[in-house]
């Protein structure tokens, strides 16, 4: 009896000293907790922290807390921080706070910012400008590292913060940087060896819009921080297009990707239902399948290959949207084929009345450009290519009713009336676009009895055209004509002689788009002749 009341006493000094002798020892405990966290953060991101507020609480219940963290990349101060952190709070375990690695259990943060430095993660050379790189092309594939993979000084059981900000300027100097709000970011497993999940929602800038996006990221490659692995998948709904000058309607798009920050592949979809330019102003449905590289660090795009369906019709691409110096947005440069396409369906952008004026079968190749800049997509869109139109009907009766007596006359029916219905045939030429002006060139077009050669301009605001050219008939002046009239073809014939046979006559084309006025190019057959 006496021994078991001699033990509890002891028992209970022990639990006495342990209760009093605690707080003295987690005080004592605090400032190399402290240090643990900082050499921590130190190692993981390679950085030199500096915080104003570092709170760390042994007892009763193990936290961490702080005010104004900054993380400065490579200890760099003549930019701004990595990372910055307006507050955080974390839970921990004693043996997460004394154990290795440091292991932190629920880190809660607000305000947090995120600015990758110019010039890429890696450089370490305060103002030096990243080696100059072909930027139509994407970056090559990464090479994994051992770095990639070394144990991590930190995990972090799950991470939150429900608003940030992610910088990503260009490593170009001069090029501005790209912003995105982030908000409820959650990332599980930061740390561990084969990197951590996260889900995160996105608002996009250009076109505005939210992403919602969930993967995997990590390990952090601390050598290379621009070869740090990321794969997920993203849902983009509801994107407004019409914060892009020129463009409108509402865009979703789904896919995935995979790869390195600085070599993201990304294969996805669209979907833009009312896809309008504001020249044309009608909606025409719009879907694409893509595959694309993305430099994560700057958001230069690469398009490897686009199959885009408006209306009926399928475009295919293959270019790049990178970033302009000195300019806000982004230049697009694309190689663009359409086959067998709709007229109508391309017509319904460009042109505001809801019937086509022209319909029939395409086949086209452009280089399309479209500079960055403020101006309309109109305005700056530039296209250089060639066309050819098949099976070609107007629309507009008074005009194809034109077409068919110049098919008609063109044959020696000086009676042509315009009656029945004639189809232009091999309609092509070259083409140019600048500043919303449509130029052609070497633009020809038959109907069964006579060819038209022209050269011109059509304004795709102002819907006013001019063109000139040539009319070339199988037939002579005189057998278009009968009576009197078929007299004055005979005299006249020599001035409108084809070689071979036939006649050739100026004509010139004016007016607008729903008025055009044909007539004969009077001055150009006294210079002829």
């Amino acid at each position: 009896m006496k021994r078991a009341l001699l033990a509890g006493l002891i028992l209970l000094l022990l639990i006495a000293a342990a209760v009093l002798l605690l707080p003295s020892w987690a005080s004592r405990s605090t400032p190399y907790v402290r240090q643990r966290i900082l050499d921590a953060l130190n190692a993981r991101f390679a950085s030199q922290v500096d915080v104003d507020v570092l709170n760390v609480d042994v007892y009763p219940q193990p936290e961490v807390s702080g005010k104004g963290l900054r993380l400065r990349y490579n200890g760099r101060t003549d930019i701004p921080p990595l990372i910055s952190l307006g507050s955080f709070d974390a839970g921990a375990t004693l043996r997460g706070l004394f154990g290795r690695p440091l292991h932190l259990q629920h880190v809660m943060l607000e305000e947090l910012d995120i600015r990758i430095p110019a010039g890429g993660l890696h450089s370490d050379t305060p103002s030096a400008p990243a080696a100059p790189r072909d930027r139509s092309v994407p970056p090559p594939r990464a090479v994994a590292t051992t770095g990639a993979r070394d144990q991590s000084p930190l995990i972090i059981d799950r991470i939150e913060s429900k608003r940030a900000r992610l910088e990503l300027p260009s490593k170009r100097v001069g090029r501005l940087p790209r912003v995105f709000d982030i908000e409820g970011l959650v990332m599980d497993g930061f740390g561990v060896a084969n990197g951590g999940r996260f889900h995160a929602a996105l608002v996009n800038p250009v076109p505005r819009g939210r992403i919602e996006t969930s993967g995997s990221f990590g390990p952090w490659n601390t050598n290379e921080p621009d070869e740090t692995p990321i794969q997920g998948e993203y849902a983009f709904k509801n994107a407004d297009l019409n914060t892009i000058k020129g463009i409108g309607g509402i865009l979703s798009s789904v896919g995935t990707y995979s790869g390195v920050l600085e070599r993201v592949e990304v294969e996805g979809q669209t979907e833009t239902p009312d896809f309008h330019i504001d020249v044309g102003g009608q909606p025409v449905p719009l879907t694409t399948k893509f595959k694309a590289i993305v430099d994560g660090t700057s958001g230069d795009t690469w398009l490897d290959n686009v199959e885009a369906v408006l209306g009926q019709s399928t475009i295919v691409a293959r270019g790049a949207v990178v970033r302009t110096e000195d300019v806000k947005g982004r230049r697009i440069t694309l190689d663009v084929r359409l086959d067998r396409a709709r007229l109508e369906d391309l017509m319904r952008l460009a042109v505001k009345a809801k019937q086509p004026p022209l319909t029939g079968r395409v086949d086209l190749v452009t280089k399309f450009l479209l500079p960055a800049g403020a101006s309309s997509v109109v305005e700056r869109l530039q296209l250089d290519g060639r066309f050819a139109l098949a099976q070609a009907k107007f629309t507009n009766l008074d005009v194809q009713k034109k077409i068919t007596q110049l098919s008609q006359r063109g044959r020696g029916n000086e009676e042509g009336d315009g009656a029945g219905e004639s189809v232009v045939s091999d309609l092509k030429g070259r083409f140019t676009l600048r500043k919303a002006q449509l130029s052609f060139a070497e633009l020809t077009f038959s109907v069964p009895g006579a060819m038209v050669e022209l050269a011109g301009t059509y304004d795709l605001r102002a819907e006013t055209i001019d063109f000139s050219g040539n009319l070339l008939t199988d037939a002579s002046l005189s057998d278009m004509t009968k009576g009197f009239k078929s007299l004055l073809a005979r005299v006249a014939q020599p001035f409108f002689k084809r070689p071979g046979g036939g006649s050739r006559v100026p004509i010139r084309i004016s007016g607008t788009r729903s008025n055009p006025l044909f007539r004969l190019d009077v001055r150009r057959v006294f210079r002829r002749g």
